[in-house]
């Protein structure tokens, strides 16, 4: 990446501001669309045009509804994996521990698939995101080109990588304490969802460019 965490959270931060502000229209569609389910791929869809450098406007709804579904499958596959590793390895140790008729080996065992499980979601999660630009840009297929998306996030730094989600996660985090409020904070939260998703969409393709 060419520029830094700070530079590239205001530069996205302007980009929504700009895209949504100047089409007011085009953002209150996305705040219905988002809201409706299945009717929401289009939405997705729609949000996923910014990694690929467009604008985040509601229109070829046919090719958004499929784009939107498409990542969820994706997000699906990627945490399937996870799930199916953990599943063969953890339940076969759970199974050989539980045959030696040591409580404290089940216990251990147990204590182990957690950690596994943890650190492989983790890790899944982490190169899920650069997959699902990497689909954005190239189809679907590239979604799962792992050699791509680790030089992507290679290219990116791993550090910087980590830095900016924790960094957007606080941030995302602050602003969604606003739901907390009944009612008030709940219709501000549903207005700037849209907002919220550009600028994260415009800050993960600047920091995978």
């Amino acid at each position: 990446m060419s520029i830094g965490i700070g530079e590239n959270l205001t530069g996205s931060f302007g980009y929504a501001k700009d895209k949504l502000m100047g089409s007011i229209g085009n953002w209150i569609l996305l705040i219905i669309l988002t809201i409706i389910p299945i009717v929401n791929f289009i939405a997705m869809g729609t949000y996923l045009k910014v990694y690929r450098g467009e604008d985040p406007k509601v229109e070829h709804i046919g090719k958004s509804f499929v784009d939107g579904l498409l990542v969820l499958i994706i997000a699906f596959l990627y945490m399937l994996i996870p799930t199916i590793i953990v599943g063969i390895l953890g339940g076969g140790s759970l199974i050989a521990a539980a045959t030696s008729g040591s409580t404290a080996a089940v216990a251990g065992v147990g204590a182990g698939v957690l950690v596994l499980a943890f650190i492989l979601y983790l890790l899944f999660a982490l190169v899920m995101t650069p997959a699902i630009v990497n689909f954005a840009r190239k189809g679907f297929g590239a979604a799962f080109k792992f050699g791509e998306i680790f030089g992507m996030i290679g290219k990116a730094g791993w550090l910087m990588y980590i830095i900016s989600i924790i960094l957007l996660s606080i941030i995302f985090g602050i602003i969604g304490l606003l739901g907390m409020i009944p009612f008030i904070g709940w219709l501000i939260m549903l207005i700037i969802y849209p907002f919220l998703i550009v600028w994260a969409a415009k800050f993960y393709a600047n920091l995978f460019e």
